[in-house]
């Protein structure tokens, strides 16, 4: 494992469900870039996330919410994610990312061999290393 870059930022999230901890994992990538007030939601957007297991699960949807930003200039303000056979579907409400201040910086990506989502006494347990 690499030393964390000045520009890395690390998130964290535990939570009782897998789902309810990605969830968390996106919010709280999400909420190192914006300011607490966010604007009102202005659609829902579904997206489906496949992987071999629960970390690449939780790799996809992080990648997906930086890959929006980036592109399509998107932003979920809230997350809900829900298992299906693929993976995990996320619905997520959004809001056009010219729509907020930024309150720190970008996300570029997510650093390679630095996510995992694990189970552990009771509680799942996400966390990232995301390069901005």
């Amino acid at each position: 494992m690499r030393p964390v870059h000045a520009g890395d930022l690390r998130i964290e999230a535990w939570a009782a469900t897998r789902e309810e901890c990605v969830a968390e994992a996106v919010e709280a990538l999400v909420g190192s870039f914006t300011r607490r007030s966010l604007p009102a939601i202005a659609w829902t957007s579904y997206f489906d996330v496949t992987g071999a297991g629960d970390t690449e699960l939780l790799r996809g949807a992080l990648l997906r919410v930086i890959s929006g930003l980036r592109k399509d200039h998107v932003i979920p303000v809230s997350v809900q994610v829900s298992a299906n056979q693929a993976g995990l579907r996320l619905r997520c409400a959004m809001v056009d990312a010219g729509a907020i201040l930024p309150g720190g910086a970008l996300p570029m990506g997510v650093t390679p061999g630095s996510v995992h989502c694990v189970h552990r006494m009771d509680l799942w347990w996400c966390v990232a290393r995301i390069d901005v």
